[in-house]
């Protein structure tokens, strides 16, 4: 499921005035060059704004102090999701990303990590900016989402297909996922098993039933 597309902010002023009702097609904003005191501060405005709390924050870790602060702002109020932006963060870190983009490694496992620590969703991939080779978009998603991304940032029209096809759940996998949760449930807490005869855990279960959700949402 391609990440959501939303409007980036500069800083906590420009979401919103105080008192101001958001716009009924608004999921969330995304905050350029993210930082603890900025996103907690727009979390501020915000409760002001949307009282119902219908606006999300997204912060793209831009800077090494951002992903330092990963975990911290992971666990901030509103914060739905977090973001790379790894051109940014490449220059700043002076790393030069060969084909494998392994030297983004570290940094990407552990925005993923503090994702899944905190609770939110799992992160965005970064944008490619080369929109021309489809084939390597392909193969640097299916990487991504193997690590732990869910969704990726576009910066062109081509490239949403190829995106979507990634992440959206294959009739297999959809098949297997519905395969195992009723072998559970079935099991009323005793021991299950899967198609191949392996044990089956709740970690499993929760990544069958968030395929399933997957499903729904695209």
């Amino acid at each position: 499921m391609p990440a959501p597309v939303l409007p980036e902010v500069s800083g906590p002023a420009a979401a919103c005035s105080a008192g101001a009702a958001p716009v009924p097609a608004l999921r969330g904003l995304v905050v350029a060059k993210a930082s603890p005191d900025q996103v907690f501060a727009l979390g501020e405005l915000l409760n002001e704004a949307d009282p119902g709390g219908a606006l999300g924050i997204v912060p793209l870790l831009e800077t090494p102090q951002a992903i330092l602060a990963a975990a911290e702002m992971a666990a901030a109020p509103r914060v739905t999701r977090m973001q790379i932006g790894e051109a940014d963060l490449a220059a700043e870190l002076g790393v030069t990303p060969g084909e494998d983009e392994r030297e983004l490694l570290l940094v990407r496992s552990t925005v993923v990590l503090a994702s899944a620590a905190a609770g939110i969703e799992p992160p965005a991939a970064a944008v490619s900016t080369d929109f021309r080779d489809l084939d390597a978009l392909r193969r640097s998603t299916q990487a991504l989402k193997r690590l732990g991304f869910h969704g990726r940032a576009c910066i062109h029209p081509a490239q949403l297909p190829i995106v979507h096809a990634v992440f959206t759940p294959s009739e297999s996998e959809i098949a297997a996922a519905r395969d195992l949760i009723t072998r559970f449930d079935s099991a009323a807490g005793g021991v299950c098993l899967d198609a191949r005869g392996r044990m089956v855990d709740l970690a499993v279960i929760r990544h069958a039933r968030r395929t399933l959700a997957y499903t729904t949402h695209s």
